[in-house]
């Protein structure tokens, strides 16, 4: 197994860098296993990186992602342009070096992916991808509100004075004052198309996005389907009595149907009335027309010794709590 570890030098204002690549080099060192470390200064340097490990690899090869969700966004877009027969062999991993980092927010420990140790015990795990025009999303594409606080958290994150973890509430207050609406034309499934005036609108392979918000708490990595919400065009005292239940992820209790929809659907067909950014894993494009699909089972994701995807770790939990009241029945029966 040979780990080749992607480092982005911006990510995390750069504080991170030096103390990554000392734990990269003692670990793998320590450990005596084969590895590359690319500090990558564009695309073009990562994808040549990619090409040249995946095509001389002789065996299985992970790629880790050192920085945050758009830096594996793009690692995974790079991995997806190689063959299928050399993507066999790949796996791909995060340590979780950005301001958001909410796709390790689908899993459990999220400490350990900063553990490079634990990273190299680690084991793949599959999981669905979303097409995205030319793109693909392995967490959350998020349009209207949510893509202008991105926009705003982008130059506010540049800021030395701003925590990074705020940045992203800085920039939610700043688009709360300005308030853009999104009008599109929404299409699910090849169903005829309805005019939507929204809020925002998440389409979702993972749950969480903003650095934190359990947007959609019903997704899943792995169930071939685009979890979607719409929220309409509410006032901006309706809208900031929903913030706390989205953040924590109760906004879907039934209580907010008149203003929110939620869903699932394979694929999504969105056009807009103008050209407007979109939010692909943190990272922002411009487009009339937005087309997504599922892919599923498209890339194995490493997952660190130790760590667990939410939703089975749930179903572990649950199955050993069923166990021990068998065996309390059990016992209960044997003693009569």
């Amino acid at each position: 197994m040979k780990y080749c570890f992607i480092v982005n030098p911006l990510a995390g204002k750069g504080k991170m860098v030096e103390g990554v690549l000392s734990d990269i080099s003692a670990a793998c060192e320590g450990a005596g296993v084969d590895h590359s470390v690319l500090v990558s200064r564009n695309i073009d340097e990562t994808r040549d990186f990619i090409r040249d490990n995946a095509a001389a690899a002789d065996g299985e090869i992970s790629f880790i992602a050192c920085g945050g969700d758009g830096t594996l966004c793009q690692t995974i877009l790079l991995v997806m342009e190689l063959s299928a027969e050399q993507r066999e062999n790949i796996s791909v991993g995060v340590v979780p070096m950005g301001t958001g980092n909410d796709f390790v927010s689908n899993f459990t420990d999220k400490e350990r992916f900063f553990n490079i140790e634990a990273q190299i015990k680690g084991s793949a795990y599959e999981i669905d991808l979303v097409k995205c025009n030319d793109l693909y999303s392995v967490n959350m594409v998020n349009v209207g509100f949510d893509s202008h606080v991105v926009c705003k958290k982008e130059r506010l994150g540049k800021k030395k004075w701003l925590p990074r973890k705020l940045a992203y509430i800085a920039g939610l207050v700043i688009t709360l004052v300005r308030k853009p609406g999104l009008k599109v034309d929404f299409s699910r499934d090849g169903e005829k198309p309805e005019k939507r005036d929204l809020l925002l609108t998440t389409l979702a392979n993972g749950a969480f996005c903003g650095g934190g918000f359990n947007s959609n708490p019903n997704a899943s990595l792995t169930d071939g389907n685009i979890d979607c919400i719409t929220v309409k065009n509410v006032s901006r005292l309706k809208f900031l009595s929903l913030v706390g239940k989205y953040k924590n992820g109760t906004h879907l209790s039934g209580k907010y149907d008149s203003i929110i929809d939620h869903f699932k659907c394979r694929k999504a067909d969105l056009v807009f009335s103008e050209e407007t950014p979109v939010s692909v894993d943190g990272e922002l494009v411009y487009t009339k027309e937005l087309h997504l699909s599922v892919d599923e089972k498209a890339i194995k994701i490493r997952l660190p010794e130790g760590v667990l995807p939410k939703v089975r770790a749930i179903k572990e939990r649950l199955d050993e709590g069923v166990e021990k009241i068998e065996e309390k029945i059990a016992t209960a029966v044997g003693a009569r």
